[in-house]
């Protein structure tokens, strides 16, 4: 049973499940939208968490950090808590005025051998952060920074880019966006991008072939009832 250290709000826990360091590297071999597909196009972040400059493929289990609009004290508290490998996972509750971190939390996680940050909210110092060289993802950037008195939470249920994002969840980030992996779905998801793959090859194959117009459209046309005959 996982040790729960505080109290409803202001609370963690140290340490989380992970999933076996093989399906990140296998993970590299793919695209976001690849994966994307092999969800049925769920756990998909929105639009608006975005690599925030060219870096790597971003991939590694989630560790998850709520703080109060404004606030990043349990962030400080979320990056004692990593391991190399670890993506960091933000949520702000909605507070965008306010940077949740700059070039020197940056820095730090980078030293400790994180794999990148997911923000849903701002962050600052982009030049920094670039120089750096970590992959960094967000809502985009503000000058202002926040408090550092809490509450907050780490290693609990968060909500980014739309999608609940719970510890040791396997995330991936590319230019296309983010995804999330469920730990308990991670083999089907990688077989259902290797079915969407390589139907995709199919398809480039009779493009080559000159069949530019998708096969079928109109069986599914009748089947709607558009065509009658």
């Amino acid at each position: 049973m996982k040790t729960i250290i505080g109290k409803l709000g202001f609370r963690y826990i140290e340490e989380i499940q992970r999933p076996d360091a093989k399906w990140t590297q296998k993970l590299l071999n793919y695209s976001a939208c690849n994966i994307s597909d092999g969800l049925n196009k769920f756990y998909t972040m929105d639009y608006g968490i975005r690599r925030m400059f060219p870096s790597r493929k971003l991939a590694g289990p989630a560790v998850t950090v709520k703080v109060r609009s404004g606030d990043n004290f349990m962030l400080h508290k979320g990056i004692s808590l990593v391991k190399p490998g670890d993506v960091l996972v933000v949520e702000c509750q909605g507070g965008y005025s306010y940077a949740v971190c700059g070039d020197i939390m940056v820095s730090c996680m980078d030293k400790l051998g994180l794999a990148g940050l997911i923000v849903d909210g701002t962050v600052r110092d982009i030049d920094a952060l670039s120089r750096i060289g970590m992959p960094v993802f967000a809502r985009g950037t503000v000058c202002g920074a926040g408090d550092k008195d809490g509450p907050g939470e780490v290693n609990f249920p968060v909500a980014c880019g739309g999608v609940v994002v719970n510890p040791g969840d396997l995330v991936f980030g590319d230019e296309n966006g983010v995804v999330v992996i469920p730990m308990s779905d991670i083999q089907e998801v990688f077989e259902g991008a290797d079915r969407k793959m390589a139907a995709e090859e199919k398809r480039y194959a009779e493009i080559a072939a000159g069949q530019y117009v998708k096969k079928g459209l109109n069986d599914v046309m009748k089947a709607k009832g558009v065509i009658l005959a």
